[in-house]
């Protein structure tokens, strides 16, 4: 994982602490062996190495950022603590210098508070995460139908999404995004830079939507959006925040909008075939700038 440049700064001062307070007890007087309680010794030494696995594991999954150096400061006040304690079994305590006794209660409190605010903030950054899968996935698990470019669903998934969503809800909404003049991005960049064009856009009408939305991409350079229980003011109002978020991507798009409500009788097929044509009859009457 790349850690940032505070990270590290943060680890090597902790690393360096440690080391300095190990070379200054090295002054003091030792227990003998038969003063030593090994219990305890083997209790504090676990939870060392408990504290150890843990920074280790979060080193290991986090990516990068606020809540993960949270985190890590977190751990590591909690593991410079348990240290602290696992040294203190092999000292007499009358020999150990003032600021030991005092050092020693700070960090293990500082640390578990620490480690607290850091695990609220993971936990609010993992709402958020679980809201935008919600939105990509709908609940609807076929990795058959999952675009291998944007890791998004298919025109099968939405059809298939469409047709239940029209016998449970009273209207729903359609929008359509089709990327302006792609086939210039791909010839001029290659399919490579354009796949990820795909989906850094797929990624982005993902976590504009509401939970209850969906996108897939429904071919080439085109996705839709379905968008239940969604009046039609809103749709419109989302569309056009979407071509304005592609936009500042440095991209241009179309869009076309279509709007359902009971008692229409049309089914998932000819809704779908209804806005594709609307988007076809936008592209074949607008005049969009070239790709940069």
């Amino acid at each position: 994982m790349k850690r940032s440049l505070a990270a590290k700064i943060l680890l090597a001062s902790i690393l360096v602490c440690t080391a300095l307070i190990s070379l200054c007890l090295l002054q003091a007087q030792t227990k003998t062996l038969a003063d030593i309680d090994w219990l305890d010794i083997s209790t504090e030494g676990a939870l060392l190495l408990l504290g150890i696995s843990w920074l280790t594991l979060v080193i290991q999954a986090r990516p990068g950022g606020r809540v993960t150096q949270v985190l890590l400061i977190g751990l590591l006040g909690y593991c410079l603590g348990c240290y602290m304690d696992l040294l203190d079994e092999f000292f007499i305590n009358t020999s150990l210098p003032l600021w030991f006794n005092l050092l020693e209660k700070i960090p293990t409190p500082i640390g578990l508070i620490t480690l607290t605010y850091g695990l609220c903030l993971w936990r609010e950054e993992q709402v958020t995460i679980n809201q935008q899968l919600r939105t990509r996935e709908q609940f609807y698990r076929q990795h058959k139908l999952v675009d291998q470019v944007t890791q998004i669903y298919t025109a099968s998934a939405m059809r298939h999404q469409l047709a239940l969503s029209i016998k449970q809800v009273n209207c729903l909404a359609l929008v359509m995004i089709d990327l302006d003049n792609f086939t210039e991005v791909n010839r001029r960049y290659g399919f490579i830079q354009g796949d990820q064009i795909l989906t850094n856009v797929a990624q982005l009408i993902a976590t504009q939507l509401r939970s209850q939305d969906l996108v897939c991409r429904y071919a080439g350079d085109r996705f839709i959006v379905m968008m239940p229980m969604c009046s039609a003011n809103l749709a419109t109002t989302i569309a056009a925040e979407l071509k304005s978020k592609i936009a500042s991507l440095g991209y241009h798009a179309s869009s076309a909008y279509l709007y359902w409500e009971r008692p229409n009788d049309s089914d998932a097929d000819s809704l779908i075939a209804e806005i594709n044509q609307q988007m076809e009859n936008v592209k074949q009457t607008r005049h969009w700038p070239k790709a940069v």
